[in-house]
């Protein structure tokens, strides 16, 4: 990497702050508003390399009050494949109302348009195929294939459907304009992303309060299941993320749970750059997720005590 990471972030280690916040500030506070410097030094340093880089966090897990915060400007990006995530919480919205199931066959003709290149292994099926609803998704989740992502655009009806149940959501940065290697004409002919709006979405994912709770489950398997390692999956341990990634020549992300249990996070990590190795970028994206997880795993007052962390929170007991 051309610029070093900060010392703090390198450490990967928590650093307490030195300035003395007020004394009735409760621990879980300080100890979050100490996550958002650490991870806006590394937005500080990736800055410098020429990469715009944006990170979104929501603990979900009920230590930290349920906080959020954002580290970076969450510039609206290039969605690249973590747009699928938009895709799959439609088709799970039209599963949960009956009009669609996992077990339904879909025909995919010889010679289709949705058969392109890029990541995955489907284009190397024999067609014409018949292949159901359940093996595209966990084919577009966990080796981010974009046949299936194709395909599974026809399903759902169409960009359209999939951008206004998003918007009726209260989603208003995630779109889908285009089918995966399609030519993009920009603005409206491109898929596009913010690190809170997807951080948002996961983290009704794991509340279950955007699709029902068995489909809500379900994308989370999914996303356990995940394949590709370049990005969180390099530094988090599989069993403790559940993940979904996305690249192009010009952005790298990665978005999803920490799931260290009773300590869980959602997060989110988006990047845009220009004439850089994807490997270097990658590096950011990963310390951010290095940061996050040790941040998981650090202990807080209470934790071993009779006095929950929690119960610092406003309205607890």
């Amino acid at each position: 990497m051309r610029h070093s990471l900060s010392v703090a972030a390198l450490a990967g280690t928590l650093v307490i702050s030195l300035a003395a916040p007020a004394a009735a500030d409760p621990p879980q506070e300080r100890a979050w508003r100490q996550l958002r410097t650490d991870l806006q030094a590394v937005v500080a340093d990736a800055a410098d390399t020429g990469i715009t880089l944006s990170v979104a966090a929501t603990d979900l897990s009920g230590r930290y009050c349920g906080a959020s915060l954002e580290a970076g400007g969450d510039e609206r990006v290039k969605a690249a494949s973590v747009i699928k995530l938009g895709l799959l919480v439609t088709l799970m919205d039209k599963v949960d109302r009956g009009l669609l199931d996992l077990d339904t066959s879909v025909h995919i003709p010889a010679g289709s348009s949705n058969i392109v290149g890029g990541s995955g292994t489907l284009r190397d099926r024999e067609f014409p195929l018949d292949i159901t609803v359940d093996e595209l998704m966990r084919l577009m989740v966990q080796v981010s294939d974009n046949t299936a992502t194709n395909v599974l655009i026809d399903v759902a009806g169409g960009f359209g459907v999939v951008n206004s149940f998003l918007a009726a959501a209260g989603y208003e940065s995630l779109w889908l304009g285009r089918k995966m290697i399609h030519p993009a004409a920009p603005p409206l002919q491109e898929n596009y992303i913010t690190a809170s709006e997807v951080t948002e979405l996961i983290t009704e994912l794991w509340k279950g309060t955007l699709v029902s709770r068995s489909s809500s489950d379900y994308i989370l398997d999914l996303m356990r299941g995940q394949l590709v390692n370049t990005k969180y999956g390099a530094v988090i341990p599989r069993e403790h993320l559940a993940n979904k990634t996305g690249e192009l020549a010009d952005v790298s992300h990665d978005s999803g749970v920490i799931t260290l249990p009773g300590r869980e996070i959602a997060l989110t990590t988006t990047t845009a750059y220009s004439g850089l190795p994807q490997t270097e970028v990658n590096q950011y994206v990963q310390e951010t997720a290095r940061i996050a997880y040790r941040f998981a795993q650090s202990a807080l007052p209470g934790d071993k005590g009779k006095r929950p962390a929690n119960s610092y929170c406003r309205g607890s007991h």
